[in-house]
């Protein structure tokens, strides 16, 4: 009996199914022979009040790294896309190192493609445009205090 319950057991194991899902995807660099990429335009809406966010680490690789963390943080605490014009204020105490972000939270909104007004303000004053800086950081920078 226990010979013919294995062999059941072996032989449903052989014919049972198994799924397999595949699929394909086709997808184009936006930079490229053969692409013509139209520019996009944002609004920028800045909050009108100054924020900060205050974050405690012990082990810290770099302070710059430190300072994204704190950015990053009070960016997803206001649901914001950039921190206009942030200031930092640092203090290592005892191994702890403290660091204090201030700035203006903001979010794009309106996104357009580029028309002949947004071309003729860019001609007339080029230098408002500014490249936002972008970094990439870590999760986990060692133990945080609040």
């Amino acid at each position: 009996m226990k010979k013919l319950l294995v062999l059941s057991a072996v032989a449903l194991a052989f014919t049972s199914c198994s799924v397999i899902k595949s699929g394909t995807s086709k997808s184009m660099d936006i930079v490229g022979s053969g692409v013509i990429h139209v520019p996009v335009i944002a609004d920028l809406d800045v909050q009108p009040a100054k924020q900060q966010m205050t974050k405690s680490y012990t082990k810290v690789l770099s302070m710059e790294t430190a300072k994204n963390n704190v950015i990053r943080e009070l960016l997803k605490q206001y649901n914001a896309d950039v921190l206009i014009e942030p200031t930092f204020e640092s203090e290592t105490k005892n191994g702890t190192t403290t660091i204090t972000v201030k700035g203006w939270p903001a979010s794009y909104k309106n996104f357009r493609q580029i028309s002949e007004k947004d071309i003729q303000f860019l001609e007339v004053a080029p230098y408002y445009l500014q490249k936002a800086t972008s970094v990439s950081v870590s999760e986990e920078q060692g133990k945080k205090k609040k």
